[in-house]
């Protein structure tokens, strides 16, 4: 079993949670979760049971969760997740609560678009660096709340 992968992003000025996990030779599948305050709000699972005989089984466990892992993220920044955003967290978005719409509000993309390095420094980078976390999740999930309620209104006494 490998370790997995955890990305806070920003999206629509609300955080989520990407978390990538491997379940190991004996349930041998890769699994995602984009979550907003622990609530599970989508998921991709992927086998790889064919791979199993395979020499490189660990370093192609890896790159499929890269992958799917990136995916996830790709597709929360390209709004393939607004719709179930909408239907389960609506209420909550600040964005939705200044307009009043449970659409889209037409704004620039969440997250800039990263800034093009020479090829010998892109080749040289792994995937997720500067985004994927190798700390545990329950450190991540600390960190999140931890942010969550510095930014929380406090109630005027």
């Amino acid at each position: 079993m490998l370790s997995g992968f955890n990305t806070n992003i920003r999206h629509r000025d609300v955080l989520f949670h990407v978390q990538t996990e491997d379940s190991g030779v004996r349930n041998p599948h890769i699994i995602s979760h984009l979550y907003h305050h622990g609530t599970i709000l989508a998921s991709q699972k992927s086998q790889y049971s064919e791979l199993l005989d395979s020499v490189q089984l660990e370093a192609e466990v890896k790159r499929l969760m890269e992958a799917q892992h990136k995916s996830m993220l790709k597709k929360l920044r390209a709004g393939g997740f607004d719709a179930v955003i909408d239907e389960r967290l609506g209420h909550l978005l600040p964005a939705l609560e200044e307009t009043g719409s449970t659409t889209h509000p037409e704004t620039p993309p969440a997250t800039p678009e990263p800034t093009p390095m020479p090829e010998a420094e892109a080749e040289a980078r792994t995937f997720g660096q500067g985004i994927v976390s190798e700390k545990p999740l329950d450190e991540v999930v600390l960190e999140y709340l931890v942010d969550a309620a510095r930014k929380r209104k406090r109630p005027a006494r």
